[in-house]
């Protein structure tokens, strides 16, 4: 990921938090300027560091799911309406399902935590705080006298939204990531593309008419953006440019080499200029390359070095990471021998 690339995706480092580089978008103190008017400053405060929190959970279980199911992840990017996680999953279909279903069912994780907590059990919360259209919390009451019954509300309910939303088949979500998983088990590469961008446009669709009706100016919002995205990936298909460089960071590129080759293909022989948006997305394309080849030579070094360890010392000299990244290199060759 180069954040120069875009001035959406311009962040600050946070540092490595279990071999994962963290940032964060220098556009999230917005979050606080946006809800202070509503909630003030002090909740809106609470309501930012609670949404930021789950989100590095969120993505940081991507993270590790893709990595147990033999995938590569390494970085996370804390966006104002959501986070990105960078991975590449493996060519199997458990891969490629569980890595994005790994980060509703972390939020589902957290809820099931929260809902033992007594205070929030004594408070009576539920069955109302699991109504995902009213905030749990009264902005003029909140923080007083009871402010961790309102923490907890608040922790339980933006887990709650995230569980909910991202289970949604609809792009850039993990719903729609595990759909196509699905469907690409089932059917041709370019068949559960398109299939998926139906499914999509047509719950967008069903979304903004929901909202319209419930009179909820957010759903109509945040489906408009959704049905927005969802042609934006059906104007690439159409192009040939593939899922792969979807902005959203999850790389599908082992599934959608076919459509790249379909596309060379069908182009005529004779030389034309490209224009800026080909130069752009060969320059990241090639930015990408030289980035994977670099974590495909680290990573071959750090499995000589466990290897001359197995070597010397026995298999029972290796640590639990040390294990779990012989195993990941063990299923990376498995994956390619199936391929060839």
């Amino acid at each position: 990921m180069d954040s120069r690339d875009n001035p959406l995706f311009w962040s600050f480092p946070c540092g490595t938090w279990f071999m994962t580089r963290v940032r964060v978008s220098l556009l999230v103190p917005l979050l606080v300027l946006f809800a202070a008017p509503k909630f003030g400053f002090k909740l809106s405060a609470v309501l930012t560091g609670v949404i930021l929190v789950s989100l590095l959970v969120h993505e940081l279980a991507h993270i590790f799911a893709v990595r147990l199911t033999g995938g590569v992840g390494n970085e996370i990017l804390i966006w104002p309406l959501g986070g990105l996680a960078f991975v590449q999953p493996a060519a199997s279909f458990r891969s490629q399902f569980l890595t994005p279903a790994a980060g509703p069912f972390s939020n589902l994780l957290v809820c099931g935590v929260l809902s033992l907590a007594s205070p929030l059990v004594r408070s009576g919360a539920f069955p109302a705080i699991l109504n995902p259209l009213i905030f749990p919390v009264d902005p003029a009451h909140a923080l007083t006298d009871a402010w961790l019954v309102d923490v907890l509300k608040v922790a339980f309910w933006c887990n709650w939204i995230l569980m909910l939303v991202n289970l949604l088949p609809v792009f850039p979500l993990d719903g729609i990531r595990m759909t196509l998983a699905v469907l690409k088990n089932r059917v041709d590469i370019e068949s559960a593309a398109e299939s998926a961008i139906r499914i999509s446009l047509i719950v967008s669709a069903v979304a903004i008419g929901a909202g319209v009706m419930v009179d909820s100016a957010w759903i109509v919002f945040f489906s408009a953006l959704v049905l927005l995205y969802t042609f934006f990936e059906w104007v690439q298909l159409r192009t040939a440019d593939t899922l792969d460089d979807s902005f959203m960071g999850y790389d599908f590129s082992q599934g959608y080499t076919s459509l790249e080759r379909s596309a060379k293909q069908n182009q005529p022989a004779t030389q034309r200029r490209k224009n800026w948006l080909e130069t752009w997305r060969e320059k990241r394309r090639a930015e990408k390359e030289k980035r994977a080849k670099l974590e495909t030579e680290q990573a071959q070094q750090q499995l000589d070095a466990i290897l001359q360890k197995v070597h010397q010392h026995g298999i029972g000299s290796l640590s639990d990471a040390e294990r779990r990244q012989l195993n990941r290199a063990s299923a990376r060759l498995r994956d390619r021998g199936k391929q060839a």
